[in-house]
């Protein structure tokens, strides 16, 4: 399958991670953020932060 994706300039094994990795920066930048508590920024950070990470394994372990 790998064969198969590696000519195309569309595909990205880790174009999931980018989408997330941008969705993340964008929820940061909404003004609505900037009035939660420290806490209640962290914590999403926290779960999307490793919402990341697993995109991040996923698209190395589709590589392989």
């Amino acid at each position: 399958m790998k064969l198969a994706y590696s000519n195309s300039l569309e595909f990205s094994f880790f174009s999931e991670a980018k989408l997330k990795f941008e969705r993340i920066i964008s929820h940061l930048e909404d003004k609505q953020v900037k009035k939660e508590s420290h806490g209640e920024v962290e914590a999403y950070i926290d779960t999307e932060g490793t919402e990341l990470l697993r995109c991040l394994l996923q698209g190395f372990l589709d590589i392989k």
